[in-house]
């Protein structure tokens, strides 16, 4: 899982990955699968059945899983004085509905090196999700920090290099 502030290089680095080990992506992000399993929970646990084998047979593959916290989210805190509601209707194009279905692929030992299918989630809100569950799911966490200010000039400075010398080329 990777996790940090927005703009530090999470999709980046995914992006290197599958060029670098030239792999399938499968974005089962929740903004990526809007509106796709919201037939029912069965119809959930086939895509991510289907999506598994898929990218089994097809790997290298990588699974991407944008807004991890959407699928995997923790508990919220009631505030002072606030009533408990009454359960509404589960809705159905909620992100949540493939979690149980990836958890028993993951289970499953499923994600290894004959199958050759990695699964990779960003979050820059990990308080929003259940850390517990991102531990059971996860096996490593990496931590992308906002860049220090010589690491920014240095960034910018190589930016603008690149920019002008492209420009100058042009000409």
């Amino acid at each position: 899982m990777f996790y940090g502030p927005s703009g530090t290089g999470k999709t980046l680095m995914v992006r290197s990955i599958l060029t670098e080990t030239r792999s399938i992506l499968f974005d089962m992000s929740p903004v990526a699968m809007n509106g796709i399993y919201n037939e029912d929970r069965k119809a959930a646990e086939k895509l991510v059945a289907l999506v598994m084998v898929t990218a089994a047979k097809y790997g290298p593959s990588i699974i991407y899983i944008d807004e991890v916290e959407k699928v995997f989210p923790g508990k919220k805190k009631k505030k002072k004085g606030e009533k408990k509601k009454k359960k509404k209707e589960k809705d159905k194009n909620d992100p949540t509905r493939i979690k149980k279905a990836l958890v028993k692929w993951v289970k499953k030992k499923f994600l290894n090196d004959e199958t050759n299918v990695t699964l990779i989630g960003c979050t820059n809100e990990p308080e929003a999700g259940s850390k517990k569950e991102f531990a059971k799911f996860f096996k490593n966490s990496i931590y992308f920090p906002f860049p220090d200010y010589t690491t920014r000039r240095l960034m910018w400075r190589t930016f603008i290099e690149s920019t002008v010398n492209k420009a100058l080329e042009q000409k």
